[in-house]
């Protein structure tokens, strides 16, 4: 009997022991939400979209054409969506670019999808890009002009 009970004794230290673990987990994990930005939360405003007749955005009134826009491998949509052109002859460095200042969502062959959101344009203020650099390269390889709510949302970081 006295083999059995020192058994029960280590099996409730060994419980007690994560336990504790778990505790300081959790600790832990409150103190790093302390130190994220409020900015962090932000999200690019997308009221203004409008759907068309199927449910799809329509953002032809908000984003018109350029003229060159054949050698521009970028759409870069109101709600912080950009689409890049795997087939374009600057696909490279636009997809360096992109990779430095936003999320990728979805890479299929021929066109990937992008998101711009507070954390990666905070991961690429922090490799040292600037805010006003990422905006100009915006407008240099969209297809469109690069609507007044992105601009205004990366000044703001």
């Amino acid at each position: 009997m006295g083999k059995k009970d020192k058994g029960d004794r280590e099996k409730k230290s060994k419980k007690r022991f994560y336990e504790e673990e778990d505790d300081e987990e959790e600790a832990v994990g409150s103190e790093s939400q302390e130190a994220i930005p409020a900015a962090a939360g932000k999200q690019v405003d997308e009221s203004s979209t409008k759907l068309d007749e199927y449910g799809a955005k329509d953002y032809r009134a908000q984003m018109l054409l350029k003229n060159d826009h054949s050698s521009r491998p970028l759409w870069v949509a109101p709600d912080g969506h950009i689409f890049l052109e795997a087939f374009s002859p600057v696909y490279k460095y636009a997809q360096d670019f992109l990779v430095a200042i936003a999320e990728p969502v979805c890479r299929p062959n021929h066109i990937h999808e992008y998101k711009l959101t507070a954390y990666s344009l905070y991961a690429a203020v922090s490799v040292g890009l600037q805010t006003s650099d990422i905006v100009e390269y915006l407008q240099k390889l969209s297809k469109t002009s690069v609507p007044d709510g992105i601009v205004d949302f990366c000044k703001t970081m």
